[in-house]
């Protein structure tokens, strides 16, 4: 994958959770970082699918 597709898969999903928290103003790296982390989990399960780990 791309870095440009990684880095627009993050931008979208840092806005969709800005979007679901209100939308406050200041928080553009949180996000960021929350969506980044997100994104890079669903990487890891798609590129690994035997050795997720079970949720909760």
């Amino acid at each position: 994958m791309s870095d440009q597709s990684r880095e627009e898969r993050i931008r979208k999903r840092a806005y969709e959770l800005w979007e679901k928290e209100g939308k406050p103003e200041g928080n553009d790296l949180r996000f960021w970082e929350m969506a980044m982390g997100e994104i890079d989990e669903e990487d890891r399960q798609k590129e690994s699918p035997g050795k997720q780990q079970p949720a909760g």
